[in-house]
């Protein structure tokens, strides 16, 4: 099995993390897991998600930091 993750320390309180992230019409969830006999033909051909996972976590982040 493949899969990506991310996570970040956010100087916020819970409250102000789960206000964002139970704010469903605005808030964007990502996961993404690969597994299967497949895998090994196709997991080289696809691209590095990692980015668009760490810039979540940093986006949530900064949100909850800011207070909005």
């Amino acid at each position: 099995m493949r899969s990506y993750e991310s996570g970040a320390e956010i100087a916020a309180s819970p409250d102000a993390i789960w206000a964002i992230l139970v704010d469903g019409p605005r808030y964007f969830h990502m996961r993404e897991e690969y597994t299967g006999p497949m895998l090994p033909l196709i997991w080289r051909s696809m691209p590095d998600l990692q980015p668009s996972f760490d810039e979540f976590a940093a986006g949530l982040e900064r949100r909850a930091e800011a207070g909005s």
